[in-house]
């Protein structure tokens, strides 16, 4: 058993009888990790050698026969740890009815290859995943949020199989008609559907529309940014995927569907909580998508580039295989939900008054945010492909 206890006698009284002491059992705090060493031990996942300026694909430390750096079947709960520390919700309307009411725009729409890749796309459950990340959406603006959730993810797999210069030119023109500097092609599925939607939000409300446009366009610059190609550490890599998971889009989105006006110093305030929630994003996405995008890697490699991945920088960094940094970082992603809990909290308590409605649902929706992502991590078929 790996779960350490600390004891300690109770102070007893000085007119207690002797057997009145009493023994108090104290579970240390946050012991998981203490439990990984040992299990990676037990399993000899890996043999300790210690080297200097040697690669980090050595035999010295990895024997080429070894399986251990080896694409293998995607496990959606890579250990057992502390349960989530937040509140998860989902949306009243119910996913089932919002699918019924975005999917077939998409269906009957978009250009997709084959019955195979639409079957597919429908079948990754965003409607599902929608309910979740931002549960706190109103009616009248489903739609038009569900629609931008949808085209994102269809972006990003476009990107996934460009080559670099390809990605730039597509970026510059998505770009362009996403803020309306550009005309959309009504022959291009992808132009005039971003189009109608961005101008369907605007309608709406014109000031939460264009900040989801500005951070969209946001998201897009990053995916293509070449400063992915030269980050090689982990600090740097979490403060970098805070943007290339789409911060700046999802927080956007986030107001937009529930109407949530944060004035500068409300936002200078959560400015902290939203780096939080999305380190929490791109760590968790790049646990669960590992085996997928290893394989990807593996079959394809594109312009010489390596994995854009915390799993992957964590190996290179630490020696350790693969299936070690999906533990550690899952540990991580449990701090950063205390941390999430701890900074919120403080807020509360120094704003007293002066805390409004909108700024404590946008504090919720960041935590609704966060918890729906490992949700849906956890069952979408995307990462199990």
């Amino acid at each position: 058993m790996c779960i350490p206890l600390l004891w300690r006698f109770a102070p007893a009284n000085q007119n207690a009888k002797a057997h009145g002491m009493q023994l108090t059992a104290v579970a240390m705090h946050r012991i998981q990790r203490t439990c990984i060493w040992k299990q990676l031990a037990n399993e000899r996942l890996f043999d300790v050698a210690f080297a200097v300026n040697r690669p980090i694909f050595s035999p010295h430390i990895y024997p080429i026969n070894k399986s251990v750096r080896q694409y293998s079947a995607a496990q959606n709960v890579p250990c057992e740890f502390a349960p989530r520390q937040l509140e998860s919700k989902t949306h009243p309307q119910g996913w089932e009815r919002i699918q019924a009411q975005v999917e077939p725009y998409f269906g009957d729409n978009w250009n997709f290859t084959s019955e195979k890749e639409k079957k597919g796309f429908l079948g990754l459950g965003l409607s599902r995943a929608f309910s979740h990340f931002f549960p706190l959406t109103l009616d009248d603006r489903i739609d038009a949020t569900c629609k931008m959730l949808y085209l994102s993810l269809l972006i990003d797999d476009q990107l996934e199989k460009m080559s670099f210069t390809q990605m730039l030119l597509h970026r510059d023109r998505v770009m362009k008609v996403a803020l309306g500097e550009a005309s959309p092609n009504r022959r291009i599925c992808l132009e005039w559907m971003l189009h109608d939607t961005i101008m369907a939000m605007r309608s709406i409300d014109d000031i939460l529309a264009n900040d989801v446009a500005q951070g969209f366009c946001q998201l897009l610059q990053a995916q293509t940014a070449q400063e992915r190609t030269t980050i090689t550490t982990l600090g740097s890599y979490l403060k970098f995927r805070e943007i290339d998971v789409g911060r700046p889009f999802y927080t956007a989105l986030i107001r937009f569907s529930a109407r949530l006006y944060l004035n500068t110093a409300e936002r200078r305030k959560t400015a902290p909580l939203e780096s939080i929630a999305f380190r929490h994003f791109g760590v968790m996405n790049d646990i669960y998508s590992w085996e997928r995008e290893w394989k990807v890697y593996q079959a394809n490699p594109t312009d010489g580039a390596q994995p854009f991945s915390a799993i992957y920088i964590c190996a290179n960094e630490t020696g350790l295989p693969y299936t070690a940094c999906k533990r550690l970082m899952y540990s991580y992603c449990r701090e950063l939900e205390l941390d999430l809990k701890h900074s919120s909290d403080e807020i509360r308590h120094n704003s007293m008054e002066s805390l409004t409605n909108g700024l404590e649902m946008y504090i919720k929706g960041l935590e609704y945010f966060m918890c729906g992502i490992e949700l849906w991590s956890e069952w979408t078929p995307r990462y199990r492909q």
